[in-house]
C-alpha cells in the first residue's frame, strides 16, 4: 500500500463505493404499421424515429468545458461545440450537507495520488484529484464506490458533494483539463 503524498481536507467529498461505468445502449428504432388499408391500396408503413442524442455542448463557446447534470448523473466535456468525452457520474447524496453544489465554476488545478479528509476526520485515498470549489468540493475517482455510476443511488449512497468519476474517464479528464476550464452543474 503507498502512502498519499499529499493530504487535502475537504468538507465534503467521498461517499460509499463504486464498480465500473455503465454505458447505455442506443436509442432504438420503432417501425409501426398502419392498419390495413382497403385492398385497393397499399398503406405505407410509418417510422418513428427516436430524437437523435441531444449535443450537451452545442451552445458552448469556451474552449473547453465541463458539464454536469446532476439529473442525469451524467458529465460532458466539450471543446467548443463538440464532445470529446461523455462519462457517466456519482454526485452528492442529498441532503443539506451533502449535495453536489450547482452553479458556474472554474477548475482550480490538478494533483495526482492524495487523500481527502473529510470534516469527520475520514480519509479517502484518491489517484486524481480537480477541484471546481477547492478545496471543498471537486472531481475524483472513487475506488470504494459499490454501485455503478449513474446509478439513482446516488441520492442515498453517492457523494459528500464531490463529483465521482470512474477511473478510465477522471484520468482522461485529468490529462485533457487545463485551468481555468469552466465547469456547469445543474
Amino acid at each position: 500500500m503507498t502512502v498519499a503524498a499529499t493530504m487535502i481536507t475537504v468538507a465534503g467529498c467521498s461517499g460509499t463505493p463504486a464498480p465500473s461505468p455503465t454505458t447505455s445502449a442506443a436509442p432504438s428504432r420503432v417501425t409501426v404499421a398502419e392498419p390495413a388499408a382497403p385492398a385497393t391500396s397499399a398503406a405505407p408503413a410509418v417510422t418513428a424515429r427516436s430524437p437523435g442524442p441531444v449535443n450537451h455542448c452545442a451552445h458552448n463557446r469556451a474552449a473547453q468545458k465541463a458539464i454536469v447534470s446532476i439529473r442525469e448523473q451524467h458529465m460532458w466535456m466539450c471543446a467548443r461545440h463538440r464532445t470529446v468525452y461523455s462519462t457517466a457520474i456519482t454526485s452528492g447524496m442529498a441532503g443539506p450537507w451533502t449535495s453536489t453544489p450547482t452553479g458556474d465554476y472554474v477548475v482550480q488545478g490538478r494533483v495526482r495520488d492524495t487523500a481527502l479528509t473529510l470534516n469527520t476526520g475520514a480519509t479517502y485515498a484518491v489517484k486524481y484529484w480537480i477541484p471546481f470549489d477547492g478545496p471543498l468540493f471537486g472531481f475524483h475517482d472513487s475506488s470504494w464506490q459499490h454501485f455503478p455510476y449513474g446509478s439513482a443511488r446516488y441520492r442515498t449512497a453517492g457523494s459528500h458533494g464531490c463529483v465521482h468519476m470512474p477511473l478510465e474517464a477522471i484520468a482522461f479528464f485529468y490529462r485533457w483539463v487545463a485551468r481555468p476550464t469552466a465547469v456547469h452543474i445543474a
